[in-house]
């Protein structure tokens, strides 16, 4: 009696182990952080007016959407680029074409990940702090 009690515990321990590991598999990784714009930029070929946005950032899909009072105003398809150390703050980096910004990439606080706007050659250039 004694083996078979301890048996069905062990078989429920291992039951509710793998339903706790197949919900957190199962759930998508999204990080959001609010920025700052302080100028106009452009975002596969969006114009984002300078003022303070949320960005969110979908790993599953490798989408990143830019939020103004909840609704899109615009995404990009980006791709993570491992970094030598963890970033210390969220940053959002451009590259001037003529006389407009243009977004090439986003960094989370705390991620080991740049993420690039997806066709672009990967050139990160300022601070990486």
């Amino acid at each position: 009696m004694k083996s078979f009690v301890k048996n069905t515990v062990v078989a429920l321990a291992m039951v509710a182990l793998v339903a706790i590991g197949a919900f957190a598999a199962g759930k998508d990784k999204v990080r959001k952080e609010t920025v700052t714009l302080l100028s106009d930029v452009t975002v596969n070929g969006t114009l984002v007016k300078a003022g303070t946005y949320d960005i969110k950032f979908d790993e599953k899909t490798g989408e990143l959407a830019i939020l103004k009072d909840g609704k899109v105003k615009a995404k990009a398809n980006m791709r993570s680029v491992e970094r030598s150390d963890k970033a210390r703050i969220t940053a959002v980096r451009t590259a001037n074409n003529g006389s407009i910004a243009e977004l090439i990439g986003v960094t989370f606080a705390g991620s080991t990940q740049n993420l690039v706007l997806s066709g672009n050659s990967g050139a990160v250039t300022g601070s990486q702090h």
